[in-house]
């Protein structure tokens, strides 16, 4: 696909800007980050395929890369599609591109951040809306989100929400949850932090999608995952758009 855009340099940040935007809309911009102190969660994943989902229920959408590492990135660059769009930042220019993004329109912008609870994770936090911490249902995975919990406690603002997430879990063998996902919830109790009422399973979906760029709701529309995702999406809309809902 022919991509038509501009390139306009803000800094050391790259921002591919389409020319989508009609500014007779006034939007009240979004914003959404994934925190997690550990490494390993499924942040990006998630990152990547909740902007997808926004863009598909049609909305302006911004993906921003602050890991050092560049998945997000990455994984835009081989996607045949020039929505979301994306910025790579170092995280302490995070607030510069919310400015900017919600001078263009940007309704809802997604901050994949770095394994990290330091002061430019803190400050991306403040700056959010709605935080999504992601876990595993292992023990090191469960005991890590004591200091992003802290964290998040202690700067988010007062408007702002936040909600656990358990990712990349094993399927269940019959009807509901299995029973390492129940105990996982129950262990999460001590956070005092609402956990999503849907889990993401562990798919294969996921890798074959991403290889290219794709999201599982547009490898495979019809899928566990992709219909997994939809209501997390959906559960993350509430919270953000609560007036869109009634």
């Amino acid at each position: 696909m022919q991509r038509a855009m501009e390139r306009s340099l803000w800094g050391c940040i790259t921002f591919e800007a389409s020319r989508y935007h009609d500014s007779k809309v006034l939007t009240l911009m979004r914003t959404l980050a994934l925190l997690a102190r550990k490494g390993g969660t499924g942040k990006t994943t998630l990152a990547v395929h909740l902007a997808v989902l926004a863009v598909e229920s049609g909305r302006r959408v911004l993906l921003v890369d602050t890991d050092p590492q560049r998945s997000a990135g990455d994984w835009w660059r081989v996607r045949h599609c020039d929505t979301p769009r994306l910025v790579e930042c170092v995280a302490k220019r995070t607030p510069e591109v919310l400015a900017l993004a919600e001078q263009d329109g940007i309704e809802l912008v997604v901050v994949d951040t770095r394994p990290s609870v330091e002061a430019d994770t803190a400050e991306i936090t403040r700056l959010s809306d709605l935080v999504l911490i992601p876990t595993g249902a292992g023990i090191l995975d469960l005991l890590a989100i004591a200091a992003t919990a802290e964290m998040v406690r202690s700067v988010q603002a007062q408007w702002g929400a936040t909600m656990i997430v358990l990712n990349g879990m094993q399927a269940s063998s019959g009807f509901g949850e299995n029973a390492l996902t129940t105990e996982a919830r129950r262990a999460l109790r001590a956070y005092q932090i609402p956990v999503a009422d849907v889990a993401i399973g562990r798919r294969v979906a996921f890798s074959h999608a991403l290889i290219d760029g794709r999201s599982v709701t547009e490898f495979e529309p019809n899928g566990k995952a992709a219909r997994e995702l939809r209501k997390l999406y959906k559960h993350m809309e509430s919270i953000l758009w609560p007036a869109a809902q009634l």
